[in-house]
């Protein structure tokens, strides 16, 4: 179901206050923008605040500001999602603010895509090419893990990196047919993350339930 249609399914759940990290762009490659070229712009897909806030998950866009830790002290937040998107050196330094905050406040964490890679790659992953892995969809397995049920889905694929094996600390929670890891997550830490984007089509109707259960247990 497309989660702009999808009405909340409880009006009593609690609001919880997710902060969602942001693609580093240049003026020059925002459309429609009369601004210096030099000049930097953070962007979020509109999709996100779509999905979650259908599941009482409010999004607080986490600014690309050197140092981070000050901000994210001061908002007081339920939980971390790092988003899919570009490389930036000042988005990569924020990123790895977020993942050493929440790990010294045990604060949940979820990677989507490019946080995937960055989740990955932070605790000792070597980030490898892909083939046939963008603008299509395909199935993947759901092992046992303790936060989605175990089967079949069918996910949307956008991106051209993968890792080779499993950092240090962590499970897989999902794989394609091919055994290229789709989903990992932590055996001891609030951290999950997934390769593809539950953003975009396919939707899965239940994913924003289960992501408000992640954030609101851990």
């Amino acid at each position: 179901m497309d989660p702009a249609t999808n009405p909340l399914e409880s009006h009593n759940l609690k609001w919880l206050k997710i902060g969602l990290s942001q693609r580093t762009i240049q003026a020059a490659e925002a459309q429609g923008v009369v601004s210096p070229s030099d000049e930097l712009h953070d962007e979020l897909s509109q999709q996100w605040t779509t999905l979650l806030n259908a599941r009482h998950l409010l999004t607080l866009p986490i600014p690309n500001l050197v140092p981070l830790q000050p901000w994210l002290s001061a908002v007081n937040l339920d939980g971390i999602l790092l988003s899919g998107g570009n490389d930036h050196a000042t988005r990569s330094t924020c990123e790895t603010a977020c993942i050493e905050y929440s790990i010294q406040h045990r604060l949940p964490l979820m990677g989507i895509c490019h946080g995937f890679q960055c989740i990955a790659r932070y605790f000792g992953a070597t980030l490898i090419p892909i083939q046939g892995h963008v603008g299509c969809t395909h199935p993947v397995q759901i092992h046992e893990n303790p936060y989605i049920p175990t089967g079949t889905q069918i996910v949307n694929s956008f991106h051209t990196l993968t890792i080779a094996t499993l950092p240090d600390g962590f499970k897989p929670l999902a794989t394609d047919l091919e055994g290229h890891l789709e989903a990992i997550y932590h055996e001891t830490l609030p951290i999950v993350a997934f390769i593809w984007h539950p953003e975009r089509p396919p939707f899965d109707a239940k994913w924003n339930a289960w992501a408000y259960s992640f954030y609101a247990k851990n």
